[in-house]
């Protein structure tokens, strides 16, 4: 997530000088405070602050556990890669890893104050409308029959009904939009409609992208899956996420 922050955000020269330090020395940002970190990379402790600030951070603590997080899960990683010179032996002894590191970096991007917000709105909610298109919109079809199956009303759309929206009650409808890049205009152009109705929108999406988070009222985060393999289909992480809403909302059912 990081490494894609750095690579499509804006930065001042100081600002980069900040990033080039820390892509040359990858480790210096566990190793050392903002204070510390200034003073190497040539800058002020308030520019480290805003700095961070800019990524979305809530100041250098926040940024400096995630950082941690991400650079122990890459070093992990760093051989779980599938290519088309690995032989059919290396493919399942490999994917199983894969598998459990993509889990656990779409966990530790979880917020657990925003689940909440979301399941409590799925709760009150008298319709459940999930927009996505391509490979995505199988996956939220898979889980509209869930829904349906614990007694929620879903629907899956692959693009705007205006029709519909414009019939439906904002106060009894929640929309996921989903993009695993955040940069699908289509899904972009579906959440701003239904904003502009005064639906509530929840994003399911990348970070690297905010496009699609900064339109809906919450978003959830899928992993970097490109950092595994070429040909990894990249709904995994969005899988995790629908089943661990789902699985919430059964277990809270069953009370």
């Amino acid at each position: 997530m990081i490494k894609d922050l750095f690579n499509s955000t804006q930065f001042t020269p100081l600002e980069q000088q900040i990033v080039d330090y820390i892509t040359e020395h990858p480790e210096c940002v566990i190793k050392y405070n903002a204070k510390e970190l200034a003073s190497l990379c040539f800058v002020s402790s308030p520019t480290i602050i805003r700095f961070v600030k800019k990524l979305g951070f809530k100041g250098y603590n926040d940024f400096q556990v995630t950082y941690t997080q991400e650079y122990t899960l890459n070093k992990r990683t760093q051989n779980l890669t599938i290519s088309q010179n690995h032989l059919i032996d290396d493919v399942v002894e490999i994917l199983p890893s894969i598998y459990e590191q993509i889990y656990l970096e779409t966990k530790q991007m979880m917020n657990k104050e925003t689940l909440v917000r979301v399941i409590n709105y799925m709760l009150s909610a008298k319709q459940l409308d999930f927009y996505a298109n391509d490979n995505n919109f199988s996956e939220i079809q898979s889980a509209c029959l869930k829904l349906n199956t614990l007694g929620f009303r879903a629907q899956a759309f692959n693009t705007i009904n205006q029709t519909y929206v414009d019939n439906s009650n904002p106060n009894d409808t929640l929309s996921f939009v989903v993009s695993h890049t955040g940069r699908n205009a289509t899904m972009s152009d579906v959440a701003y409609f239904l904003r502009k109705k005064r639906h509530r929108v929840i994003a399911i999406t990348g970070k690297s992208a905010p496009t699609l988070e900064i339109i809906c009222n919450e978003s959830l985060h899928t992993a970097s899956l490109d950092d595994y393999s070429e040909i990894m289909p990249y709904s995994i992480s969005m899988r995790y996420i629908l089943d661990t809403l789902i699985l919430i909302l059964a277990s809270k059912r069953k009370r």
